[in-house]
């Protein structure tokens, strides 16, 4: 199924301000709005087109999904998990942060284990009891993945 251009569906293009965005969606709804139709064909055709309407505004309202979807990475799905959100502050730390260029792979590979070293942790620990038959963790797991040692 092919996506909808929802700078398409507002009559606007992708460098449109939020001011052109307001005006767009004033002059659409009052056309498009299925209770000024009054034939069950135009009201169907009315009523389609004004939630495509509602859902481009709802979009490109929004500064993070917005970005999103100027950039091809939005999904409608993800609204419901506020992933739009999750990856819009992802960017901007990554923009925050400043690297030097001097960074080997050894470091990055550090800074990745000391991020997941819980998570692996856990995973070993229940691959390994899930093969000797024996189940180690509690339901809500232990806490014991403090006592793992730094590879450093």
């Amino acid at each position: 199924m092919e996506k909808e251009d929802l700078y398409a569906v507002m009559d606007l293009n992708n460098e449109c301000t939020q001011g052109d965005l307001r005006l767009s969606y004033k002059n659409l709804v009052l056309k498009w709005h299925p209770d000024r139709f009054h034939e069950e064909i135009e009201k169907d055709e009315a009523n389609m087109k004004f939630q495509a309407i509602q859902r481009a505004y709802s979009v490109l309202s929004d500064s993070n999904k917005r970005l999103l979807y100027d950039v091809g990475a939005y999904d409608s799905d993800d609204d419901e998990t506020g992933m739009a959100d999750f990856i819009n502050e992802m960017v901007t730390l990554m923009a925050q942060t400043q690297s030097t260029g001097d960074e080997t792979l050894e470091e990055f590979e550090e800074l990745f284990d000391e991020l997941l070293k819980d998570d692996v942790y856990q995973f070993k620990t229940r691959s390994s009891s899930s093969l000797n038959g024996t189940s180690s963790t509690s339901a809500h797991g232990d806490d014991s993945s403090n006592d793992i040692p730094n590879k450093r």
